[in-house]
């Protein structure tokens, strides 16, 4: 893997390490985050589908787990958006497709009509 790259994968989990979020998320991220550099490694070598939606598949799993600790702790949102403009901006500075991650957000609690 190139070593810019493999760099960039680093600091974003340095910073996933150093933020304040509950340490549940902290380590569900962090080992997360641990997984991309061998997955990007073969998406990079191979380019095939399955490494993609891998790492799809972990980035969207960060992003839930965030969403869930968003109630006790605003900053996990905004930890998921930087994790995802991150990955974003990392696609299109190496030319990978971009990733198609879909926004999680916590529902809103509906309210209860007296009857």
């Amino acid at each position: 893997m190139d070593e810019a790259f493999q760099a960039e994968l680093a600091a974003l989990g340095n910073e996933v390490r150093e933020t304040a979020v509950p340490d549940a998320c902290k380590q569900t991220a962090a080992w997360c985050l641990r997984q991309l550099p061998a997955l990007y490694d073969n998406l990079r070598q191979t380019n095939e589908s399955r490494y993609a939606d891998e790492i799809t598949r972990l980035v969207q799993w960060v992003l839930k787990e965030l969403a869930k600790s968003q109630k006790a702790c605003p900053e996990s949102q905004k930890l998921a958006e930087h994790i995802a403009d991150r990955l974003h901006l990392l696609h299109e500075q190496f030319g990978l497709s971009r990733l198609a991650l879909k926004p999680e957000r916590v529902p809103t609690p509906r309210s209860r009509k007296a009857s």
